[in-house]
């Protein structure tokens, strides 16, 4: 019998009728030693647990004094927070003068404060020359003083308040209830003093199991008898071992799915088992999913993070969606996580993210309304090009009401949310929140409701003396630690439930299979803490029973220790040996190896013999399916699956499939030889098919790469991502620069002038920051520094291609700026080939000159490196073909002589090119060799050969790499497979250079 539940038994026998009020440190507590009690059959009357709170409260409400419920921990943060932010405003501070005041040093402010109050300290009893600087107590008593007026002010009550009034009122109870006391309650002092003065003078103590060979934290405990555990750290005194087994694990997962089936495999009850962690990370969240994957009845004595509900999860995203100046992408998550919803009439969630893709919103709260209204004008345009087409006319104005209920309800949204550029209101900021709970929270069970609910009682207790107006970020962290630090499904122990729990809860709980998870030298019994608002030395000075934290490691291994030895078992301790973020080994703690001499007996055992405990329990069924296959890779052993699993799981047979069709020499339909129908793909045959220079370029690099984007339509998402260091990723900046020079040229043509730098820089400056501008509008810069930054190399791009044009236009008149064929409805160039078959080819040429001989010049505008041009390869192997191309388009185009282009450029007026030309003179020599690569790569499409590309290089910026899995090929084997005949046509092609 549990020492406690004798003493108890013997208290209440000796007084079966009076009042009996059990003092203890919660409520758990209480109800674990009345289970105790009962479980071991006993019965009583007026047996009431009571903490010393509810105590001091009772004589309050007895002596009809004046009742105020003491402010919430949040509250006083608030407080704190705005009173250090006046007086260090007024330069009162000296010791904290230099110290930002942060949400979380207001917060460390505030429990320094709390400590002193209960200590029984106040402004007129603290003495500033308590501490090691007189500077630093003159601050902490002019903050204790101004938190004192600011709680008179606001007409507020905290604990310490409470207590002395408690002790006002308080007298001794001569006669009444008996008043019991557990052995190991430690108090504040003003705690302490409500006591002394409301304790009868003969009280009883309920004793625990004794701890031998560690200190205990008090020193007036009482004990009981011991028991096996009781000598964990006192070996050489054992005359029993206790029912006590240990393991390892590779993974927490793995650890707790191992209690799991030790649970199962000794068919012991659920309501029978308790599992405590030494630290709730990352144990809470893998046995939340265990048990919801698993359906296991679970309780946690210490709640959940407000995180595992839908509304927790909503808030988190909202922070992130508002540091990320309210990011498309953000949102979407958000509505792909299923924890936002729109509302009535709104589009799904698919849709939704879809329209918001296809707005190029980006981020900014301005640019949603704005760009939503964009696209419902190109929308409109759109319905009324096809007014034949009744099917597509009917789904465009479905998309249009679409796009113009999310411009509305976004527009309303808006109106609710602060800003994210510039400083937060935090009123805003927890009205914005409350807006989004109310209206937009999905709730999809008890725990949904109970995590709203919690959130918005928070947001109400803070919400009216919420007046600061905050940087983003600081903004951002008070929220957090106002509602994401909120804990849900707090528990008792509950019937037909397992229950989950930290050590420190246990030392009173009488479930009988104890599992012990966590026991690795990190995370137990952990560091000590050092306050650096109140140092250990200072504590030891002020007195006042103010707890020390410098002891905090000691008194963990004690309690757990305590809690062992209450335990008559089977016990189980475990940890887990790898760490999968540091990728490294992970040592157990000494409890662990002091554990394992207690039950092995061999009492001088060292680190070393843990290496014999058992990692992975066999003959185990496993919990879910992937059970199953991390145990085969934990064997590393090669092994067959059988019929069964192969009918089971189809997708195992098709990857099997795959794989050996990889691994053969020929190739196959899974490295790209594929029937193709010619009437939809061979250009040559199905005239609306358009081919452009790239999508050649593309085909000339890397077949398969073709044919994932044009056969199979594959296509990556294209996000607009927030990026606080850049504005224009390298497509928008180089469509930037392409628009100023072609509005340059074609307004200095209108004038009949040619290009110079003294004449010309105002202009071109003026036109660059014209088209900045609405750059600016369609996608806008994180910040000022990197526009202006950006802006600045622009001015410098438009300045080099000025120079350059001076020293060009000698020789050269521009006649064509981005010149356009085979699309928006113009006619395509036909490019005939050699074979007598033809194609047609679409793009936009930047600018085609004519010098004085009346030959013309094509020119392409390259923003980025020089490297890939630099050399004298016209074709690259076939990764070069758009001067070729575009010389054969124009000349068809335009309808001019064969050979009329003499030359393409690919020109770089940018910082990094430095006005480079690299000029690609199209001679006979360059025609014939483009024209047998045109031929070659419109058989590659015939005979459905997508290889893939011979150059691991072409693969750097891929973005096909997951699909292709060409990295998995063997050298050997992707020889074998391009060395087959119809890879020869293709291989031809790389022989160009």
């Amino acid at each position: 019998m549990l020492p406690y539940v004798k003493r108890l038994r013997s208290i209440c026998e000796a007084h079966p009728l009076e009042e009996k009020i059990l003092i203890v440190d919660a409520f758990a507590s209480g109800e674990q030693i009345l289970q105790a009690y009962l479980e071991e059959g006993y019965h009583t009357i007026h047996l009431k647990p009571m903490t010393v709170y509810e105590a001091a409260r009772n004589i309050i409400m007895e002596k009809a004094l004046e009742w105020v419920e003491p402010i919430e921990p949040s509250v006083g943060i608030q407080l704190v927070y705005q009173l250090l932010n006046s007086l260090k405003e007024k330069g009162d501070l000296i010791y904290f003068n230099e110290m930002k005041v942060t949400p979380s040093f207001s917060q460390a402010i505030y429990q320094t404060l709390e400590t002193l109050r209960l200590a029984g300290f106040t402004s007129k009893t603290l003495d500033s020359k308590t501490f090691i600087s007189v500077e630093k107590g003159e601050d902490l008593l002019q903050l204790l003083s101004a938190y004192e007026e600011l709680l008179a002010a606001y007409q507020l009550k905290d604990e310490a308040d409470l207590y002395r009034a408690a002790i006002q009122a308080a007298r001794p109870r001569e006669t009444g209830a008996i008043v019991i006391l557990l052995s190991n309650l430690s108090f504040t002092n003003l705690e302490k003093q409500f006591l002394d003065k409301w304790l009868p003078k003969n009280v009883y103590k309920l004793p625990l199991a004794p701890v031998y060979g560690l200190q205990a934290p008090q020193s007036d405990m009482e004990w009981g008898e011991p028991t096996p555990f009781s000598y964990l750290y006192q070996l050489e005194q054992v005359t029993e071992k206790p029912k006590l087994t240990m393991f390892t694990a590779q993974s927490e997962e793995a650890e707790l799915k191992q209690v799991l089936n030790t649970i199962k495999s000794a068919s012991a009850r659920l309501d029978d088992c308790v599992i405590y962690y030494t630290n709730p990370d990352p144990y809470l969240t893998t046995a939340h999913l265990l048990a919801e994957k698993l359906t296991i009845p679970i309780t946690f004595g210490e709640g959940l993070p407000i995180t595992f509900s839908r509304p927790g999860r909503l808030v988190m995203g909202f922070l992130q969606w508002v540091k990320d100046h309210y990011s498309v992408q953000r949102l979407i998550d958000l509505l792909g996580e299923g924890v936002l919803q729109l509302g009535e009439g709104a589009p799904t969630k698919a849709m939704t993210s879809r329209l918001l893709r296809d707005a190029r919103i980006g981020w900014g709260k301005e640019r949603y309304a704005a760009q939503l209204e964009k696209l419902a004008q190109r929308l409109a345009k759109d319905i009324e090009e096809t007014e034949q087409n009744v099917e597509k006319r009917d789904y465009l104005e479905m998309r249009l009401g679409q796009v113009q209920w999310l411009k509305t309800w976004f527009q309303h949204l808006f109106k609710q949310l602060p800003d994210s550029d510039q400083d937060i209101r935090y009123q805003g900021m927890l009205e914005g929140i409350q807006y989004l709970l109310k209206n937009h929270a999905k709730t999809a069970s008890a725990t949904d409701e109970e995590a709203k609910s919690a959130l918005l009682e928070k947001i109400k207790l803070v919400m009216p003396i919420a007046n600061d107006v905050l940087q983003p970020f600081d903004a951002y962290e008070k929220v957090h630690d106002l509602l994401l630090e909120i804990r849900i499904q707090s528990s008792r122990p509950k019937p037909g439930h397992l229950h989950m729990t930290s050590f420190k809860n246990g030392v009173y709980q009488t479930r009988s299979h104890v599992f012990i998870v966590g026991l690795d030298q990190r995370k137990f019994p952990g560091q000590s803490i050092v306050d650096p608002l109140l140092l250990e030395q200072e504590r030891v000075q002020l007195g006042h029973q103010i707890r020390l934290l410098g002891e905090k490691a000691k008194d963990n291994l004690y309690t757990m220790v305590q809690m062992l030895a209450h335990t008559a078992g089977p016990v189980s301790l475990s940890y887990c040996h790898f760490s999968l973020q540091e990728n490294r080994e992970v040592n157990p703690s000494h409890l662990f190896l002091q554990s394992y001499r207690l039950m092995s007996g061999h009492h001088q055992a060292e680190y070393k013999a843990l290496q014999t405990l058992p990692t992975v329990q066999e003959g185990w069924e496993p919990l879910e399916v992937k059970d199953y296959w991390n145990e085969l890779l934990l064997k590393n052993e090669p092994c067959d699956l059988d019929d069964n699993m192969l009918t089971e799981h189809r997708h195992l047979v098709y990857g099997l499939e795959a794989e050996a069709a990889r691994q053969e020499e020929g190739l196959t339909a899974y490295d790209g030889l594929v029937e193709v129908d010619l009437n939809r793909y061979d250009p040559t045959v199905n005239a609306a098919l358009h081919m452009s220079a790239n999508r050649l370029q593309t085909l000339a690099q890397c077949p398969y790469s073709y044919f994932l984007t044009e056969v199979l339509n594959v296509r990556p998402i294209e996000d607009i991502a927030y990026n606080p260091n850049v504005w224009l990723d390298v497509l928008s900046r180089g469509s930037l620069l392409h628009s100023i020079f072609e509005t340059f040229y074609k307004t200095i043509k209108d004038r009949h002038e040619k290009p110079t730098l003294t004449a010309h820089e105002a202009l071109i400056i003026k036109i660059a920051h014209d088209k900045i501008a609405e750059q600016k509008e369609m996608a806008p810069p994180p910040n000022e520094r990197v526009f202006e930054r950006e802006v600045e190399d622009v001015i410098h791009c438009c300045l080099i291609f000025l120079k350059e044009e001076e020293i060009h236009g000698e020789r050269y008149e521009a006649l064509h700026f981005e010149y356009p064929f085979g699309i928006n409805g113009i006619e395509p160039a036909v490019v005939t080939l050699p074979s007598g078959h033809s194609i047609r080819v679409s793009g936009i040429v930047d600018r085609v000159d004519q010098s004085a001989d009346g030959h013309y010049h094509i020119i392409d505008y390259k923003t980025g490196k020089t490297t890939m041009y630099s050399g004298n390869g016209y074709f690259r192997g076939g990764r070069q073909l758009q001067h070729f191309i575009y010389a054969l388009a124009i000349e068809q185009h335009l309808q001019l002589e064969e050979g009329a282009v003499k030359a393409s450029s690919y020109y770089f007026p940018s910082t990094k090119g430095k006005g480079e030309r690299y000029v690609r003179w199209q001679n006979e020599t360059t025609r014939t060799n483009g024209m047998d690569i045109l031929e070659r790569l419109i058989e590659t499409i015939s005979t459905g050969t997508f290889t893939m590309t011979d150059d691991e290089k072409d693969c750097k910026y891929c973005e096909f790499k997951a699909v292709c899995r060409r990295h998995t090929y063997t050298k050997e084997i992707l020889d074998n497979k391009q060395s087959a005949a119809t890879v020869q046509v293709f291989k031809g092609i790389r022989a160009y250079e």
